[in-house]
């Protein structure tokens, strides 16, 4: 009886039934795909984004990470730290300038000095602003070679002010927008703790 049943094949409905069934599985198929897909998409876009957060916040922590006390020499050859002597009164000054009128939200740019252990001579300028909707980090090398890059596009809001509770933190500020996304728009708000005493945050107030 088995064998007259499978010689007798399978009928029309049969036949319907089982492509309909495979029909709307690949359907489900290729639908899951699409949500996959879409789902990656959306990720490695943000991804993008929270690596350029991560990328702009390194940056500027680096940078006051490395100030340094600045190496000076008398006429004698002797070396010392710029204020151990009576007269200076900065001995590596991190500037910060106050343009908006506005000193409870500190200051919009900032200005300070990396110096070089081996070469006392070496003094870069490293100033952040924000130029056109651009976060900026100049560098003015101790031969007057002045070089800029944007770091960020789409900032705004860069503030820094020194920290009242302790005077070797910088506090620092920062909105940055999307630009694959524009409705998305993250704040930055972080410290930096200065690594040594000898280092003077000074508020500068300037309304050019």
């Amino acid at each position: 009886m088995l064998k007259r049943a499978f010689n007798k094949g399978f009928t029309l409905v049969e036949l319907s039934i089982s492509s309909l069934v495979i029909a709307l599985v690949v359907l489900v198929l290729i639908m899951v795909f699409r949500s996959n897909l879409a789902t990656f998409a959306w990720g490695q876009k943000h991804m993008e984004f929270n690596q350029k957060i991560q990328l702009v916040m390194k940056q500027i922590f680096t940078d006051l990470k490395q100030i340094n006390p600045i190496l000076k020499q008398d006429e004698d050859g002797h070396i010392y730290l710029q204020g151990e002597k009576i007269g200076d009164l900065f001995p590596n000054l991190v500037t910060i300038y106050d343009k908006d009128k506005d000193s409870a939200n500190g200051g919009e740019e900032v200005v300070f000095f990396l110096t070089s252990i081996s070469d006392i001579n070496r003094r870069d300028r490293i100033r952040y602003f924000l130029e056109k909707g651009e976060l900026i980090r100049e560098v003015q090398d101790y031969n007057g070679t002045t070089r800029r890059k944007a770091i960020a596009e789409q900032a705004a809001g860069l503030q820094f002010a020194p920290d009242t509770g302790d005077i070797r933190q910088i506090l620092v500020s920062l909105t940055m927008t999307d630009p694959k996304s524009p409705g998305r728009i993250e704040t930055l708000d972080f410290a930096v703790r200065l690594e040594t005493d000898l280092v003077c945050v000074k508020t500068v107030k300037t309304y050019d």
